[in-house]
């Protein structure tokens, strides 16, 4: 069903520059509108902004706008199916009756396919199209944002292969995407392959981006992350110690991506056998928490937990009783 709202939400943005639109738009509209009069409405407003944002001239821009609309219908399309499954019939019979009516005098930009068997599975243009994969992308991602980790992971694993090869295995977008995919393989149960991943990832981006660009940074968070789930406290202790004052250089000690990597280090200080050590940082942590969120935030009182944790595993109850 994400394949099918992914090229839905593609044929919609290529419909908007079309001679066929307006039978097209009535389509989609009825869909969306599920015999809800508002709903209706509410849709053919959307469709109608689509149109105009995709026949003005965005210049160099336009590129960049068909494919956020096209992962914002994806998106449209993707809650629908998933609000009334009863709709994807519907929805591939409208596809399919789109691909068989080609807007005469001006063709749509990308052409349509269906199998055999009536899945709506490629698009000559589409799947491979840069539009089409950071749309498959997007989706992939809002699956994990969703709570299916496993089903992110399997996504990204078979998209990775097709933007390597479409847009090259050091383009910035496939290296987005094995982030990802290393996340969402942590998420979904093995850290330990997460951690390697995200290992080989480090070397690819110090190489092209440098050891202390942003998204290097980030993937090293990540991977001392995953090694300390992996079960490599001490390893995982000795990266984040590595990295915060890189970190604190970047960004300053008190944006939020510093003070999660002092929280990591502090905890996993803890987990490598150092109790007191732990309490002791997430102490001075805490005090950093209350000025800068409140001492009522729920991140401090994350921090706060931490703190009481670890003091008693060091005997210090007064801490606890604070």
């Amino acid at each position: 069903m994400l394949t099918l709202a992914a090229l839905a939400g593609q044929m919609v943005v290529d419909a908007a520059i079309s001679d066929g639109w307006e039978t097209a738009e009535q389509g989609y509209a009825q869909l969306l509108g599920r015999g809800d009069p508002r709903q209706t409405e509410l849709a053919e407003r959307w469709l109608k902004e689509t149109h105009e944002q995709l026949a003005g001239d965005a210049g160099a821009d336009k590129e960049m706008v068909r494919t956020a609309l096209a992962g914002r219908w994806a998106g449209r399309w993707a809650d629908l199916l998933e609000e009334d499954p009863d709709a994807e019939a519907e929805l591939r019979t409208l596809v399919r009756e789109v691909q068989a009516a080609p807007p005469a005098g001006k063709p749509s930009v990308s052409h349509h396919a269906v199998s055999p068997n009536g899945d709506v599975s490629s698009y000559a243009a589409g799947p491979e199209h840069p539009g089409a994969l950071a749309t498959q992308s997007e989706l992939a991602y809002t699956a994990g944002q969703s709570g299916d980790a496993a089903a992110a992971r399997d996504q990204f694993a078979a998209l990775l292969p097709i933007a390597e090869r479409v847009l090259g295995p050091e383009h910035p977008d496939t290296l987005t995407n094995r982030h990802n995919l290393a996340n969402f393989t942590g998420y979904a149960g093995d850290a330990a392959a997460a951690r390697d991943q995200f290992a080989a990832l480090i070397r690819v981006r110090e190489r092209v981006f440098g050891a202390d660009s942003p998204d290097t940074v980030v993937a090293r968070f990540n991977l001392a992350y995953w090694t300390g789930r992996a079960g490599a406290a001490a390893d995982a202790r000795d990266q984040f110690a590595a990295l915060l004052p890189i970190r604190e250089r970047m960004s300053g000690p008190d944006h939020p991506d510093t003070l999660a990597a002092r929280e990591e280090l502090a905890y996993w200080t803890g987990c490598a056998g150092a109790a007191a050590a732990a309490r002791d940082q997430f102490a001075a942590l805490l005090t950093s928490y209350e000025r800068i969120l409140g001492p009522e935030h729920p991140e401090t009182l994350a921090v706060w937990y931490q703190l009481a944790h670890w003091s008693s595993l060091t005997g210090d109850e007064s801490a606890m009783q604070d």
